[in-house]
């Protein structure tokens, strides 16, 4: 069996809030990975997006539609509950706003402070 992560929308301009997403990949930017999930509009979209804009990470059996798509994949289920733990660690407090910009959703560490925290535990 192959394993990935999934998380939930916090807030996003194009996913709905609350929607499962699969994470797919990283880009270049370690705070942005690719994700998909279900659209405001009902649409399955891939995007990327923010890992701070996603809460309640954990690991799930990929269905076979979904394995040409997922890169981050496991053997082991006890990998990918370690990546998914490590990751929520990691976004745990991290201040951002609402879809306007404006309104503050989540008080909390700047994103420049998670990666300081992060490199001050390796």
């Amino acid at each position: 069996m192959t394993y990935g992560i999934v998380a939930n929308v916090a807030s996003d301009r194009v996913l709905r809030t609350g929607a499962r997403v699969w994470i797919h990949r990283c880009n270049g930017d370690a705070a942005c990975p690719v994700v998909s999930g279900i659209s405001k509009s009902g649409r399955v979209v891939e995007k990327y997006t923010h890992y701070k804009r996603l809460v309640n990470f954990r690991s799930a059996w990929v269905p076979d539609h979904m394995r040409g798509r997922v890169v981050w994949q496991w053997d082991d289920r006890t990998n990918a509950e370690e990546r998914a733990a490590w990751l929520a660690e990691m976004w745990l407090g991290v201040r951002y706003f609402s879809r306007d910009g404006k309104t503050l959703l989540q008080d909390g560490v700047t994103e420049g402070a998670v990666f300081d925290r992060y490199r001050n535990t390796k």
